[in-house]
This record gives C-alpha cells, sequence and structure tokens, in this order.
C-alpha cells in the first residue's frame, strides 16, 4: 500500500509500506478521508528528529475490508468513523475510562491506504454523512469534550477565541448545547464569513475590529473595580481555541465575566497574569482530547450531532487532495491566508 513518511520539516514522501495484519478483534479499514490537523501542520513546520520517519495523521474515516475472527457486529463494506485515541489499558487513568490522559496516550496514523484498529474505536456512519464529514469527527469531540469540562448551562453566553476547524466546531457546538448567543473571533475575511454563515451570532475580525469596544457592545459595560475605567460586562464562557504563542489568553480575560469561566483548548504557550484570576474569580480549565461524558463515549456524542444535523462540518473541507499531492496539500493548509483553507483533507 502507499503511505506519507515524514523525514523532516517540509519532507514527506509517499512510500510503498506493506498492508497492516489484524488480530482476532481488530478491522481493517480502507482510508477513504483523512483530515490534516494543525498538530500535523506543527511537526510538518519543524519535524523534531524523533518523528522522522514515522506517519502522521488522526483525522479519519473509511470502509471495512477485513474484520478479525472475535468481531460479530462489523460487517465487511460498513462505513466506519474511527477515533484515532488509544492509550496503554493497564494505568488508573485507563481503567477509569480517562484514557486521554493516559502517559503512553498514541494516535493511529492514517495518511496511507489501508489501517488497522481496534473494534472499539470504529462507529458506523449514517448513509447521509459523507466520509469527508466524518473525518472531521475526531474535532468535534474534541469541542464536545471542552463544553462538557466548561459545565455551559442553557441560555449563557460564550465567546469562541479563533476560527480555524477547533474553533469554528466549538461555537457550532456551543449552540447545540443550548448556549443563548456564542460569539467569535476571526482572524481572516474568508473565516469571519464561514463563521457567520455556520451560526455565530457576531463576529470580530482582530485584525480590524477592537475586541473589547465590540465586546462592550455586545454584553454591555461595566466600571473596573478601582479605576474610572469602562470594560465589558463579559461573556459566561470563553473558549481559547488558538494555542501556541499567539494564543490570545489575555483576551479571554479581558472579555468573561467576573466569575466565568475559560476553556483553553489549543494549549497557550504565552506568559499570562494570573492576579486576575484570583481577584475576579475567574475558572481557568484545560481541555485536551475527548473520552467518556459519564458513560458515553464522546466520540460517540459527536458523531450524533453531526448526524442530527447540529453540527455543519461539510462547509469546514474547503479542500482535497490525493495522497500523492500530500506535500501540496500540507503547504495549503500551512497558509490560510492564501488559499482561505480550512479543513483540507487527503483522499488515500
Amino acid at each position: 500500500m502507499k503511505a506519507a513518511i515524514f523525514y523532516g520539516a517540509g519532507d514527506i514522501r509517499v512510500e510503498d509500506r506493506p498492508v497492516p495484519e489484524i488480530g482476532s478483534e481488530e478491522v481493517l479499514v480502507r482510508i477513504k478521508a483523512a483530515g490534516i490537523c494543525g498538530s500535523d501542520l506543527h511537526r510538518y513546520r519543524s519535524a523534531p528528529k524523533q518523528t522522522e520517519g514515522r506517519m502522521f495523521g488522526h483525522e479519519y474515516s473509511g470502509q471495512v475490508v477485513e474484520i478479525g475472527g472475535k468481531i460479530q457486529d462489523v460487517s465487511v463494506g460498513d462505513r466506519v468513523g474511527i477515533e484515532p485515541l488509544v492509550g496503554c489499558g493497564k494505568c488508573n487513568y485507563c481503567l477509569s475510562g480517562m484514557y486521554h490522559l493516559c502517559s503512553h496516550l498514541w494516535h493511529i496514523p492514517s495518511f496511507m491506504e489501508y489501517q488497522k484498529f481496534p473494534r472499539n474505536k470504529v462507529f458506523k456512519l449514517p448513509d447521509h454523512i459523507s466520509y469527508e464529514e466524518a473525518s472531521t469527527l475526531d474535532c468535534i469531540a474534541v469541542a464536545v469534550h471542552a463544553l462538557n469540562l466548561s459545565s455551559l448551562k442553557g441560555g449563557e453566553t460564550a465567546l469562541v477565541l479563533g476560527a480555524g476547524t477547533i474553533g469554528l466546531l466549538t461555537m457550532q457546538t456551543a449552540k447545540a448545547f443550548g448556549a443563548g448567543a456564542v460569539y467569535e473571533t476571526g482572524t481572516h475575511d474568508f473565516q469571519v464569513r464561514l463563521a457567520k454563515e455556520l451560526g455565530a451570532d457576531a463576529v470580530v475580525n482582530i485584525k480590524t475590529e477592537n475586541l473589547l469596544e465590540k465586546m462592550k457592545e455586545l454584553t454591555g459595560k461595566e466600571r473596573a473595580r478601582y479605576f474610572e475605567l469602562e470594560a465589558p460586562r463579559g461573556v459566561d464562557h470563553v473558549f481559547e481555541a488558538v494555542g501556541g504563542p499567539k494564543s490570545p489568553l489575555e483576551d479571554a480575560l479581558s472579555v468573561v465575566r467576573r466569575g466565568g469561566t475559560i476553556t483553553a483548548i489549543g494549549s497557550p504557550r504565552n506568559p499570562v497574569n494570573l492576579s486576575s484570576f484570583v481577584m475576579r474569580e475567574v475558572r481557568l480549565i484545560g481541555s485536551s482530547s475527548y473520552a467518556y461524558s459519564k458513560s458515553e463515549p464522546e466520540f460517540r456524542i459527536a458523531l450524533n450531532l453531526l448526524s442530527a444535523g447540529k453540527i455543519n462540518a461539510k462547509e469546514l473541507v474547503t479542500h482535497t487532495f490525493p495522497l500523492d499531492k500530500i506535500k501540496y496539500a500540507f503547504d495549503v493548509a500551512a497558509d490560510k491566508e492564501k488559499w482561505n483553507s480550512v479543513k483540507v483533507i487527503i483522499r488515500p
């Protein structure tokens, strides 16, 4: 089979690899769609030494072509969405259902024609869900997990910082969870347009608009304590979906209400003054991947939202490429402003 192998920054090569052999409780899937994630882009740009010769990708869907001998509830020909997360299965986190926190957590790679998966990681797709839409289920599940952790209540207001794939899906998921109004920020004009089309109640272009002034309009004003300064009254929840050194975590602090909640999805790496968290009793929650909500897989919750039409993933897929064009696909995904790219899909 053909598989994409990473050899260094900007160096991806499509090579021949053997088709995986399955065990009795595994299924072999012909990968039909595989999305390029921000974490894949990070490796593509920097490619640390330990990633050389490895395969990446963890957002995928496909069709079952072989099943293990002990499997009775999956058939050859089934169309499936696939959860990529695999823990060690032995630590306290895995045994308690919090496998996403396992120190040995890894993602089954996907930029290849065939891949094998444990039975419990494949979810049958309804006929009306395309492979491209289903490849975003990992991202939708990330949003579901963030909303579950935030404890957002019906009617509460929210602001999503960032209008990439995760930000746009978090905005839609917040609305599906019953938020009264959900606002969003975008960096590019095409992101602002798309966020509005997908249902954001207001969108702030942070390149051309002042976030604080806009939030004053949307949430009202109040006097900052001890100062003759007007500040936004703020939203109940802020979801940070940018991450890295450009994370707008300070912006999140300035627009969340006193006693509100900030949920960080994007792994921010910039310093932030913690005194504001204390004086204003703001909750800061880190949200990583997904696992279970009570006893239900959050991946299945994501599939239910997509199937019910509460999440529009189709409009997020802006580009598709065959496997032999994967390097070009990564270049398109990396330059959002030039290509107006949101979710770039590989079709192995």
